[in-house]
């Protein structure tokens, strides 16, 4: 797993404080809001999901518990705000790449920018968020969260696709999850350190290209049958 180097800790000795003045450095509402998802996301990767607590997120920032409830009430409400930000990062680079590959034509170009896209968020933000947004269904909310988080980030590229394969927009959005967990398995490897990243960018690459092509050659359905209503 991508490791992200972890802040230096706050000394622990006492330091001599001015009559009235803070020893916390004064940051603003957004400021202070970043600076604890990038602390919880390092937390989440670096230890995992247990172990991020409000508790633990007031201790690796600095500041205290009150503080971090105030910018997030519950601990869902700080999860559902890691996995914002990291999709929010991801859709960010997905337009850029989607700018930078488009010119060089070719569904396997267009595959690799948005893939390597995402492995440069993994990089930057940690692999928790990512692993995150599949989230254990021991937990109902949380489970419920990465749903709708997930599908919010994949909503904007549907119309797309069914524009792609010549399908509907259901039927898109069910493709759609299937390239996705294609995609997101075979960067498993690189994820838990078993492989480079370059390798399982191709494979990657690879598996979305071939799910692509093999939906846009699919037989059109003229039948409704079976169809949820």
């Amino acid at each position: 797993m991508p490791r992200v180097k972890s802040p230096a800790k706050p000394s622990k000795t006492p330091a001599k404080r001015v009559p009235g003045a803070s020893t916390r450095t004064r940051l603003s509402p957004d400021a202070r809001r970043r600076q604890l998802l990038a602390d919880a996301s390092r937390i989440l990767t670096e230890e995992g999901l247990e172990k991020l607590q409000i508790s633990a997120l007031a201790e690796r920032a600095g500041v205290s518990r009150p503080l971090v409830y105030r910018a997030f009430p519950t601990r869902h409400a700080l999860f559902r705000a890691i996995l914002e930000d990291f999709t929010e990062a991801i859709d960010r680079r997905f337009h850029r790449a989607l700018l930078h590959a488009l010119p060089k034509g070719g569904i396997d170009a267009i595959a690799m920018a948005f893939i390597e896209a995402s492995c440069d968020v993994i990089e930057e933000k940690g692999a928790g968020p990512w692993l995150l947004l599949d989230a254990p269904a021991n937990d109902p909310e949380l489970a419920r969260i990465g749903w709708e988080t997930f599908t919010a980030l994949l909503g904007p590229w549907q119309h797309q696709l069914a524009g792609f394969t010549g399908t509907d927009a259901k039927r898109a959005a069910n493709d759609l999850r299937i390239i996705v967990a294609a995609g997101r398995a075979a960067l498993w490897g690189w994820i838990d350190g078993s492989i480079a990243r370059t390798d399982a960018v191709a494979d990657a690459t690879r598996a979305v290209t071939a799910l692509l092509a093999a939906f846009q050659a699919r037989p059109t359905s003229t039948s409704k049958k079976g169809a949820k209503k």
